[in-house]
């Protein structure tokens, strides 16, 4: 079996949603997610080698918290979801998807369905906590996945197991501001976990397994953008009581590889901002946003396509970059600086 580096191919999630859906509703969520009966949390914890954490709920939350947990579900639902498909495919020997050497089908198959169990305890705990908040549960979409064999779907969720790392930072920024330590600690340990699958999915890739040596850190609004791309719209029930922002999309129509380049992207631009100056910034690592010039190169109707520069040579940007068009061009102190400005995002950059 040999596993093909497409991450790069699979850099913008704005080009995902061209792909033709392979919606089947809640259906697509396994162990009667997302309220299982006993009897199925207790399969779903025997395959997830561990329980839901077992003290006591924090008395309190912040707001900020409540939005935290919100995005989780979210975000866990349609991990779940995904996985679930990617389990059924390989088991069914669906085309693309045939492991032909038997023992790396079975650990294989053995890997996935861990991660799925345990993708499935952080949908459950981050609902759980809404419903012992007396807030609604984040209820589950229909999901589409442009993927159609096995090596595009683990450069899929490499990519998007890089931009849940990223949120999750943000995740336990706002828990620490907000005094919601206890959940703070949790996420800790679910960034730990993230990463131990990541990196599998790296030497899948035939990758080192450790990316960078400082994540780069991310904002749930980039997150809560990107994970819209695999949502057939109109399909929650309840996404408008998550308050985040949703971005226009971001394609990168030239990745670039690990060295300075001119990089063309491509996004919709309905209030005619290009008509005004832009930029395109980039978030990579934990350093400072890198704002570069952005130089419009056509528009058509609201499709607008534009250039600027990737420096990779002066910021050493390897691993996963967040590229943004920014209305300003800062200079920005974080990645949620960067969002407060963002006109079109987000576009995922990863080399290495």
């Amino acid at each position: 079996m040999r596993f093909l580096d497409l991450a790069v191919a699979l850099s913008s999630l704005a080009t995902f949603v061209t792909a033709a859906p392979t919606s089947l509703g809640k259906s697509q969520l396994p162990d009667g997610l997302p309220s299982p009966s006993p009897e199925q949390l207790d399969l779903i914890k025997q395959a997830a080698h561990g329980t839901l954490p077992n003290g006591p709920p924090p008395p309190v939350i912040s707001s900020d918290g409540i939005v935290n947990l919100k995005l989780i579900a979210f975000n866990e639902l349609f991990e779940v979801a995904f996985f679930n498909e990617l389990i059924t495919n390989i088991t069914n020997n669906v085309e693309g998807y045939d492991i032909d050497d038997e023992e790396d089908h079975i650990k294989t198959l053995d890997a996935l369905k861990a991660i799925l169990a345990q993708e499935e305890l952080h949908a459950l705990r981050a609902n759980d906590a809404l419903v012992n908040f007396k807030v609604d549960k984040i209820e589950p979409c229909q999901y589409k996945f442009p993927v159609d064999n096995f090596e595009s779907a683990i450069a899929l969720a490499a990519t998007f197991t890089d931009v849940v790392l990223g949120t999750l930072q943000d995740v336990v920024e706002r828990f620490a501001l907000g005094r919601d330590v206890d959940l703070a600690r949790e996420i800790a340990s679910v960034i730990g976990q993230e990463g131990e699958q990541q990196g599998w999915f790296r030497v899948l890739q035939g990758k080192i397994p450790s990316e960078l040596p400082f994540l780069t850190t991310s904002d749930l609004n980039f997150a809560f953008t990107a994970i819209q791309g695999f949502v057939v719209p109109g399909t929650c029930p309840n996404i408008d009581e998550i308050p985040l922002r949703t971005f226009e999309g971001l394609e990168i129509l030239s990745p670039p590889g690990p060295h300075s380049q001119n990089i063309t992207i491509q996004f919709e631009d309905s209030d005619h901002e290009a008509e005004h100056s832009l930029w395109l910034t980039y978030i990579n690592q934990q350093n400072l946003p890198i704002v570069e010039p952005l130089h419009i190169i056509s528009r058509n109707n609201d499709e607008v396509k534009a250039e600027a520069l990737f420096p990779f040579d002066d910021h050493e940007m390897n691993g996963l970059t967040i590229a943004a068009v920014t209305k300003s061009a800062g200079p920005f102190s974080d990645a949620s600086s960067v969002a407060q400005w963002t006109l079109a995002g987000p576009g995922l950059i990863i080399v290495n």
